[in-house]
């Protein structure tokens, strides 16, 4: 499944850009955040493309120019009548997401309603999503890449078990 793996790729080959410098060669905070940024977009991008394909499975509308996924996904799963946690995650990855790609890992996207924070899309140690103060860096560790690559992968299996059994080819 190209999410699932996707996710693998994103935690395990991405690690490397999360500490501050590499083995390998030495990177900076702006170009670890545009790498980071771009594989949390393409994750963002499969996962988008894989409700399409289910909600199609299922005979739902699908909507291939909805490119908010956090609200693509909690559309699918009201439309089938499951509740779901995932959306203010999703949202917070969407930010983390954007000011790591856009503004060189500032965070820069206050929350609505929190003008000087912004949820980013990984918990800390206590399982709650971690908060930066706007302004400051984002920091990416191996951990949260892990966690992201888990909270993916888990996405990826909830939407495979919502599409349903294989249809059986005739003979």
């Amino acid at each position: 499944m190209t999410l699932r793996r996707s996710s693998d790729f994103f935690s395990f080959s991405l690690a490397r850009c999360s500490a501050p410098t590499s083995a390998v060669q030495p990177i900076s905070h702006q170009l670890r955040s545009r790498v980071i940024g771009n594989g949390l977009r393409e994750l963002d991008r499969f996962l988008n493309i894989l409700i399409d394909q289910v909600a199609s499975r299922r005979h739902l509308p699908i909507a291939p120019h909805q490119r908010n996924t956090a609200n693509k996904l909690q559309a699918f799963w009201r439309d089938i009548g499951v509740t779901s946690d995932g959306h203010a995650r999703l949202r917070a990855l969407g930010r983390s997401r954007d000011c790591l790609f856009h503004c060189d890992g500032i965070a820069r996207r206050a929350d609505v309603g929190n003008v000087g924070v912004m949820t980013l899309g990984w918990p800390d140690e206590n399982g709650l999503l971690q908060i930066a103060p706007l302004g400051s860096p984002i920091i990416v560790k191996p951990a949260d890449l892990q966690n992201v690559r888990a909270f993916y992968g888990q996405l990826a299996d909830d939407l495979h078990l919502a599409a349903g059994p294989c249809p059986t080819e005739p003979s």
